[in-house]
């Protein structure tokens, strides 16, 4: 009844006398409650045979962690079939290294859904999200979210929503792009409270030259997708809960992998009320707690090992220097360095020990020819050791429960904190310790 935005996306409203869905914050007048059920994501609305309503939009909300009960292996092929889906379940379940039939019976455990229903509800909510923000056409649409064919989708559209594409798209005509710029802009939401000032200077303290452009209200940086360039602005947009993204319309079919690089930046789906708990909990009193707190994201995996090689043992200003000068010497297009271009070179400008040169070269080497090498691989490299794999865990939104207690400034804050009687235990914020960490590192 409060249409309060902190719950944006945790839960779903499911109106049972139109067959709508709806987010909390739809303006439209609330129903009676003998009318009303509800649902923790939009795909469970969407298999309990409820429409996404055509003004709040539910495919637009914001992520929630309500799954968090949820075994990892689902969560694990939830994400997999959402980014892969030209790969069949079977492979899915390959990669996993489990049986297809043994991940059906975790889906239908957990989630009350095979993993067939979970990707196409997940492909069509995605679909009609792009059919609202983009002006791709519909059969670019139904390519980019993993159909054969524009029939395909409307086929499934019409079956699933009650609706084609086409009315879907005249249904809310607001795709936002100017002739003269051929600038596609994206909104995505986050709930607030968003501390855009701690998130903004972070980044801009460790700026990238010709990569990033850090301004009061936004971010603009060069991503590296499918092997292009593809240059991204966000700016904030407080009064409205979230960040109006700008890219060129010719990079309109990257746009769902750009949508998910922009959450990762920005860290979007976080849910500050459930993380705000954990920080009490762990024993950080309120008046130390930043409330908002966000983890700036690293989209580029290697980047993110980049910036934590170069970080070791050096204060934040040297390591960005460092770092500049890699950037500055090494790429191409504005885009971040490849393994390989720094795997093969002698790193000559970098003002550094030879060891850790060796030790960059050598992880380069490592992710150039195995992108998704596992921790014990990165850490059989001698100079790479558990602060550099959790850093990267981190930053890259692997995981939320990371506590780098190791971390020297960590270790000083901790020590300052215990002068004042204030006791952290790390283990009662799980499975939200990255949060903590940042609360930490937010007093130096």
């Amino acid at each position: 009844m409060a249409k309060d935005p902190r719950f944006d996306g945790v839960f779903f409203v499911l109106v049972k006398t139109t067959g709508i869905f709806c987010r909390p914050v739809c303006k439209v007048r609330a129903p009676l409650e003998k009318n009303v059920a509800y649902a923790f994501s939009a795909i469970e609305a969407v298999h309990k045979g409820y429409r996404p309503c055509l003004r709040c939009r539910p495919d637009s909300a914001p992520s929630s962690y309500a799954w968090l009960g949820v075994e990892t292996t689902v969560k694990r092929a939830c994400h997999l079939l959402e980014d892969f889906p030209e790969q069949n379940i079977e492979t899915i379940a390959q990669r996993m290294g489990i049986s297809s039939r043994y991940l059906s019976k975790l889906f239908s455990e957990y989630l009350h859904i095979s993993p067939k229903q979970y990707r196409l509800y997940h492909q069509l909510l995605r679909a009609k999200y792009l059919l609202h923000q983009t002006t791709c056409s519909i059969e670019e649409v139904a390519l980019t979210v993993g159909f054969n064919s524009a029939r395909q989708l409307q086929t499934n559209s019409k079956k699933v929503f009650g609706l084609s594409p086409s009315k879907i798209r005249q249904s809310l005509p607001n795709t936002q792009i100017s002739n003269a710029s051929k600038q596609i802009q994206i909104f995505l939401s986050y709930r607030p409270p968003y501390d855009w000032g701690a998130l903004r200077d972070f980044f801009a303290l460790r700026e990238i030259q010709g990569n990033e452009i850090i301004t009061s209200n936004g971010i603009t940086k060069v991503l590296t997708i499918q092997d292009q360039s593809v240059r991204v602005e966000m700016v904030h947009d407080g009064a409205n809960n979230g960040f109006c993204v700008n890219v060129n319309a010719e990079n309109s079919r990257f746009i769902p992998m750009i949508i998910k690089a922009v959450q990762t930046m920005l860290d979007l789906h976080a849910t500050p009320l459930i993380i705000d708990k954990a920080m009490r909990k762990s024993g950080l009193p309120a008046e130390k707690s930043v409330p908002g707190i966000r983890i700036p994201g690293i989209v580029n995996r290697y980047e993110a090992a980049c910036r934590a090689v170069l970080g070791q043992q050096v204060s934040i200003k040297a390591a960005i220097t460092q770092l500049n000068r890699l950037h500055e010497h090494l790429s191409e297009q504005g885009e971040f360095p490849s393994p390989s271009a720094v795997a093969n070179s002698e790193l000559r400008f970098l003002k550094m020990p030879e060891r850790r040169k060796q030790a960059l070269r050598d992880l380069s080497m490592l992710l150039h020819n195995t992108p998704d090498a596992d921790w014990d691989e990165w850490l059989a490299i001698k100079g790479i050791g558990p602060w550099t794999c959790e850093y990267v865990n981190m930053r890259t939104h692997a995981s939320t429960d990371i506590f780098l207690g190791t971390d020297l400034v960590v270790k000083q804050q901790l020590k300052k904190l215990n002068e004042q009687n204030v006791f952290i235990d790390d283990t009662q914020a799980a499975p939200w310790r990255s949060y903590l960490t940042y609360n930490i590192w937010s007093q130096a």
